[in-house]
């Protein structure tokens, strides 16, 4: 370990960014560990959060290579606590070390890069996007739009996620070879210079742009430390929703079957009640409505509500599998075991052919009674 010390040290110093109230408070300095901003929106905002805290909390920011060199001067002691990424965490965690808490959630949706709003588009417009899920969400929005990935598209050596890759991207679309691309919002921030994007969001009320459910586990920064380190040195830095929403999203995540993972995206978050009421009077969501508000006009328990979103999506965008559920935070089992077999029961059926019956229903049509393939295919045979 001393010989990795030595080689990194002079390279650490000119990369260490310290914040705080100066050599007086020395000894109680928390070194904070990252790696080189890879796209997932990390380092940015462990930087921009210890420096907005400078002026009550003493600490430095050092840059190593990797995680699992971070990691190793973690176990070493000469560091306190990792910013990393959930992805980092699920290949890197060891029974060594813990996570602390989360820094506040970044915005989890994605972004398509263009002139235009995607359904402002031209028609058949070639657009990049790598990830199957937000594939196959704007092939519901745009059923013309000709989505093209990195193995059709040379970018050369560029590492995915990397500000090679969309500074790649940006001068593709400027030369006009591509119309646009869809990237993380994380991964758009790293863009030399800013250009028009447009968030592929959440929004209710708006049909074509309410169904990009972002992949599970986006905009998540996570605090990692050895086991037993006193989370009380960093609360002032942690968002308890955010904790909550990453535990939930992790358990959902553990509950789909790895061939789905790529195609199901997943989203939990906190919102208030009037944010939630004002949204479903807009769009004349009585379910909702009734759901919160009795018939005195009151609401039924004050307090914030946790909503949760999972959506599966066929192999053609036109079918999907979704369910949604809105509760009490303190019912948040609950109601994530309602979700899923919502979820999963929708899956079944809308995957499963339709047999034919003898027994006829009267009012459905001949037809209801035919044998039937699967409404929904998951997958293409060439993957499978």
């Amino acid at each position: 370990m001393g010989a990795l010390l030595n080689e990194w040290s002079l390279p650490m110093k000119r990369r260490d960014l310290c914040f705080g109230r100066g050599e007086a408070l020395e000894n109680e300095r928390l070194v904070f560990l990252s790696t080189s901003s890879h796209g997932d929106g990390v380092r940015r905002q462990i930087e921009k959060t210890l420096e907005q805290r400078s002026r009550t909390f003493d600490a430095v920011l050092k840059q190593t290579p990797t995680i699992p060199d971070a990691l190793s001067i973690l176990s070493d002691g000469l560091g306190d606590i990792v910013a990393m990424s959930p992805a980092d965490w699920n290949q890197y965690q060891s029974p060594e070390f813990s996570i602390i808490g989360l820094l506040p959630r970044r915005e989890p949706t994605w972004v398509m890069v263009s002139e235009d709003k995607p359904e402002y588009l031209v028609k058949n417009a070639i657009i990049f996007c790598d990830h199957e899920l937000l594939r196959r969400q704007i092939m519901r929005l745009r059923r013309d739009i000709v989505l093209q990935t990195s193995v059709e598209i040379n970018l050369g050596d560029c590492d995915s996620g990397s500000r090679e890759e969309i500074d790649a991207l940006e001068e593709l679309r400027l030369a006009e070879k591509i119309d646009g691309y869809v990237v993380k919002r994380s991964q758009y921030n790293l863009l030399s210079s800013k250009t028009r994007r447009h968030t592929l969001g959440l929004q209710r009320g708006s049909p074509e742009r309410a169904r990009f459910v972002p992949p599970p586990l986006d905009g998540f920064t996570l605090l990692v430390g050895r086991v037993g380190f006193p989370k009380s040195t960093v609360e002032h830095l942690l968002d308890p929703s955010a904790e909550l929403s990453y535990r939930i999203e992790s358990k959902i995540l553990e509950s789909i079957p790895d061939h789905l993972i790529s195609i199901t995206g997943v989203h939990v978050e906190q919102r208030g009640i009037g944010t939630i009421l004002r949204e479903a009077k807009r769009i004349n969501d009585d379910w909702t409505m009734e759901a919160m508000i009795d018939p005195e006009s009151n609401v039924k328990q004050a307090g914030k509500r946790l909503e949760m979103r999972i959506e599966t999506l066929g192999l053609d965008g036109k079918v999907s599998a979704s369910a949604e559920r809105v509760g009490q935070i303190d019912g948040h089992r609950v109601s994530m075991i309602n979700l899923l077999q919502e979820w999963g029961n929708m899956l079944s059926a809308l995957t499963s052919p339709h047999e034919a019956t003898n027994r006829r229903v009267y009012g459905l049509p001949d037809e209801f009674h035919e044998e039937r393939p699967a409404m929904m295919d998951l997958h293409s045979d060439e993957s499978e």
